[in-house]
Parts: C-alpha cells; structure tokens; sequence
C-alpha cells in the first residue's frame, strides 16, 4: 500500500472512531435524572414507574429515596410517570437534567364520601420487635406498643392476732395465686412530622382503663402535650411499667399524683429535662359523673413539673439529679365519697394480694397539698444505683379540725441497685430524663440482671405531745432481691423475693387486728406488731 493511502487510510480511520466516540459521548449524556414526590409534600414516592412515552421497554423505577435515572435517544423527550392511584403524569425535557416531579392522586373517595387529597406509601418493618409503618421521609409513623405481663406470687408469714376483750381469733391470710398483670393495647403516631398523638387502653382485671390519649405538638427538642397522660413527677413514676426493674414500684411511689387530664410543656438538651404542666381531674367516670351533675361539685386542678440535670453523660454513663414539685386542689371524687378530701393509700408491692394495709381513709375538710420528689441517680456501663425521697403536706382548714391536725404529712423514700451480669449495658434517655430500654452488647444472646431494693413509707401523723396518730395511715418497709433474664428486646420473666414489715397503725383503715388487746390496752411488744410476710413474686412478659 502506497504510503499516501495508507495516510488516507488512517485519516479516515480516525474520522470514524471521532464519530463513534462522539456519539456514544452524547448517548452517555442523554441522561435524565430526577425525584418524585406527592403534590404538597417532600415524601419521596417508591415504584413509580418512569418510561419514555408510549415505550414501556424502557420503563424504570424510583427507588426508597424517589429516585430515578432513565437514558433517552435524544431530546426533546416526553416522559410518563405512571402509579397505581395517582393520575398519569407526562413531563417534556429538552435537555439532559435533574427534574423534580410532583403526581397528583386520583379522585377517590373514602368511607365517608370526602376526597382524599394527600396519600402517603408507608414501609412496615420490625424495629426490636415493634410493628412500626412509615414513609420515607419519616413525616409519618404509626406503631404498636402492646403488653402482656402475667403474675404469680407465694406469700409466707404468720400474723395472728388475739382480742381478749372479746375472746377472738384473727389470723390475716394472705391468698397465693396468679393473674393478668397487665394487657395493654397502644397505639402512637407522629403526623406531617410534628404532629402526633397516643391512644392506650389497659384490659387487665376484665375492665377497660384508659391510660393514655393525648395530642402533642414535636419541636426541637421541645414538646407541647394535651390529653390524659402522667403528670411529670418522679423518674421512678414516668418510667413505662417496660422498662422498671422489679415486678411492682415502691410503696412509697403510690404518693405520685398518676394520669390526668392537663396540657404540659416539655424541653430538654444535651444534660437537662424540664416539664411543666397544669391538670384537671381523671378521666371521668360514671360515678364522678354524678357527682358533678348532682352536686355541681367543681373538677379540682393541680400544677406540677419535673426537672432533671445530668452533670455526667457520657457514652453508657450518667450522673443524674433531679426534683419534682406539685400543688394540688381536692379533684373531683366518685359518688359518696367526702369532697374536699386527699387520701392515700398502697399495696405492699404486690398485685395479686389487693390488700391495703397503709391507708389514711379520707383525710377531710382539706383545702390544698405539697407534694416534691429529690432523685438521684448513677450508672455505668452494666452497673446502676440510685433513689428518691417523697414528701407530701396536707393543708386543712383550722376552723374545721383540732388544733395540731391541720397539717398532716406522709412520706418516705426508697434506694436501689443493679447489675447487668452479662452481655448488656444500661441506657440514659435525656429525652425523658428517665433511664430506657437496655442495650444488648450482642443481639443474639439473652441478658441477666440482679438487683436490690429497700423502700420505706409513712402515712402516720402525730401530734407533738401524743403517741398514737390521729391519721393512723401506717408505716411500712419492704426489702427486694430481684432477678431478671431479657431473652431479647420483647421478652423477659422476672423473680422477685420481698419481705415487708408493717407497724401496728397499718390496719387497713381498721379492716385487720394487729396487735394482742386486754383491757382495751395494747400488749403486744413494742417491734412485734403488725402484718408481716414474705412473697416470692414471678413474671413473664412480652412487649410487641
């Protein structure tokens, strides 16, 4: 070949790849790429189906995010956008781009003949074992947060008593048995990402309890809540029944001033909580029903709040301090009972044995009460301990009492330790001020938890000058070892051995003897009276 041509030939060679190569350049940029989102919203649309129009063969789906990526022959191109309940979309693009496309879903009516104007995809997926369904953005969460918590306990003691005034016998048995602790039923929610709400209702006993149904307001770290929920008062009270680590809370937690209708505010931060709310009465009953209908009696109200600070927080280690404060108005009572009354009254920290032995009865012509909480607390990786102190003041009117009874008090406080033995450490949440959920090391094993409490409450008030109280309400203490084995996030059993002390005043509103009587005198020795026992308490529980 003659050297000219073979020049002519290489020309022309060269020519060709160019031309090849510039074409299979602009096919690389005959790309378009893009989101999809719901009209009015940013929640990213998974599966719609985008394709040239007319061209199924060359359809694509957007993926979790709304995302797409499709190549056209060239442009102008027409686009489709196509997904079941939406109307069908045709979008032109000139150029090669990243668009943004909004569909707009088709007229169709629900149950009630209105039409639905924003439909949202939610993804189902198991997180530690709860049913939760959300969009993509997260905007939108709904999720289950049911329990069932099944009891037995064994109560040993003997607690005889003899009357020899009247020549009788009392031997107050206690009665061994199992029962449905709990089962509850919740249902939460967040919507348009800073709405949510809570419904919760408790089947336990063969009744219906409502315990939680509130809307709340999620800002940055802040939160206004309104509803029937539990007033902010004590770590100890807050704390979901989930999450304690003996069967049943210290007697002296029963002074907390429980669920009630209110609105509150919450804000926190990287080392404090606060939450501050005001209330009204509970939930309604028939009875408290008439009661308002009948006498026009008024609801009551209280205002209470929580703050919490962690000096200390760090990764699986928390020093936390913290104090509640409530006043308090007599709420509305049931039909029958006094108004313008308080009154307290514990089980021994157990379900199954429903006695009352520490009751004061109504404490009546009551005009206001104090309550305040001191928390303290510590943990470290697998190790935990702390306690609170409880104190309660009664403000009567001094027109309608005896002089020294116009302020009776009760109080107490319990301390506790616990020890995560394997494979499992304890989490802070500041969120809450409280502590959570465990955190498992290794997901696949179980954990063992041991842990000890003492707790001791009194519900006597006595005048300066006298020995017997005029609230004998009774005083008590209880010492628990506790043993706990986490099969995984949603499944536990618990063992519990207790045994309580009571004084001679916890009689349960004068129901039980006590102490030995002759010549209407006391004659048991003083440390020898009242009802004492020892329980051995087991559950299995399961959170789903």
């Amino acid at each position: 070949m003659k050297k000219s041509s073979y020049t002519k030939f290489m020309l022309l060679g060269m020519v060709f790849v160019f031309l090849f190569s510039g074409n299979v350049f602009s096919q690389e940029k005959n790309i378009v790429t893009g989101r999809v989102f719901p009209v009015g919203m940013r929640t990213p649309m998974r599966d719609v189906t985008v394709q040239i129009k007319g061209e199924p063969s060359t359809a694509v789906l957007t993926d979790g995010d709304g995302f797409f990526s499709i190549e056209v022959p060239s442009f102008p191109v027409t686009l489709e956008f196509i997904k079941d309940s939406y109307g069908r979309q045709d979008v032109n693009v000139n150029k090669p781009s990243d668009i943004v496309v909004y569909m707009i879903a088709t007229k169709v009516k629900n149950d009630y003949g209105k039409e639905i104007g924003v439909r949202v995809s939610l993804n189902p997926e198991s997180r530690d074992g709860i049913l939760m369904l959300s969009s993509n953005d997260k905007r939108f969460k709904y999720w289950f947060d049911n329990r069932v918590y099944i009891d037995g306990a064994a109560y040993f003691g003997d607690n005889t008593y003899t009357n020899y005034d009247t020549d009788t016998q009392e031997d107050n048995k206690i009665g061994s048995g199992v029962n449905i602790r709990r089962m509850r039923f919740a249902m939460k929610t967040i919507l348009w990402g800073h709405w949510g709400g809570e419904i919760d209702f408790d089947f336990a006993y063969n009744e219906v309890d409502i315990k939680d149904a509130f809307v709340r307001y999620i800002g940055n770290r802040w939160q206004l809540k309104v509803g029937n929920f539990k007033e902010p008062f004590s770590m100890e009270l807050t704390t979901t029944s989930r999450y304690l680590t003996f069967i049943e809370r210290p007697m002296v937690s029963k002074m907390d001033p429980s669920r009630h209708i209110g609105i509150s505010y919450r804000r926190f931060g990287n080392h404090y909580f606060v939450e501050g709310g005001l209330f009204s009465s509970e939930v309604a009953n028939d009875l408290m029903q008439d009661q308002n209908k009948k006498f026009g009696t008024n609801s009551g109200w209280s205002a209470t709040a929580r703050v919490a600070w962690a000096p200390i927080k760090k990764d699986r280690m928390v020093l936390h301090f913290g104090a509640s404060g409530s006043y308090r108005k007599p709420k509305l009572p049931e039909l029958g009972d006094p108004v313008n009354s308080f009154r307290f009254s514990t089980r021994a920290e157990t379900s199954i044995n429903r006695k009352k032995y520490i009751d004061t009865d109504f404490i009546e012509d009551s005009k206001s009460a104090v309550l305040y909480n001191f928390e303290l607390a510590y943990a470290v990786k697998n190790f935990k301990v702390g306690g609170e102190y409880m104190k309660g003041r009664i403000f009567r009117d001094k027109d309608k009492v005896a002089d020294g009874e116009d302020k009776p008090d009760i109080g107490g406080f319990f301390a506790y330790a616990g020890f995560l033995i394997m494979n499992a450490d304890y989490y802070y949440n500041m969120g809450e001020g409280e502590f959570s959920q465990i955190y498992f090391r290794n997901n696949k094993k179980g954990a063992l938890e041991v842990a000890v409490r003492y707790t001791y409450i009194n519900a006597n008030s006595f005048k300066d000058d006298e020995r017997v109280p005029y609230i004998p309400g009774g005083s008590g203490e209880a010492y628990t070892i506790g043993l706990n084995y986490y099969f995984n996030y949603n499944v536990k059993i618990m063992l519990d051995y207790s045994y309580v002390n009571h004084d001679r005043w916890a009689d349960g509103k004068g129901k039980y003897l006590t102490y030995d009587i002759r010549d209407g005198q006391d004659i048991t020795p003083t440390g020898k009276g009242g009802i004492d026992f020892s329980m051995i308490q087991a559950r299995i529980e399961i959170d789903f």
